[in-house]
């Protein structure tokens, strides 16, 4: 846990997870090919990150979600419409041209 308390906090809710949870939810989303799988991957990893924060440096403290739980499954909703729309797009132009 070093390498974790190592890292400014600004730096790391504003840059690394977001880069990490709504990466990992596009990706997946890439992978299945349907634009809801994105919002459900970054929640869940959003959540279990901010509920390991919380433990790990409030542990008497109660649990408190922030609103970072909405704005990037919302986020990543946006940019898997566009990415899935954009794939499935690309996929029908090569699959009409083969003929």
């Amino acid at each position: 846990m070093a390498f974790t308390e190592s890292i400014d906090p600004f730096l790391m809710q504003l840059f690394i997870v977001p880069l990490i949870v709504i990466g990992l939810g596009l990706l997946a989303a890439i992978f299945t090919k349907k634009v809801w799988v994105a919002p459900l991957i970054t929640l869940l990893l959003n959540l279990i990150y901010e509920t390991w924060y919380s433990k790990y440096y409030y542990p008497e403290s109660e649990l408190i979600l922030t609103s970072w739980n909405i704005i990037f499954p919302a986020m990543s909703l946006f940019i898997a419409w566009g990415l899935v729309y954009t794939l499935k797009l690309n996929q029908h132009t090569k699959d009409s041209s083969d003929y």
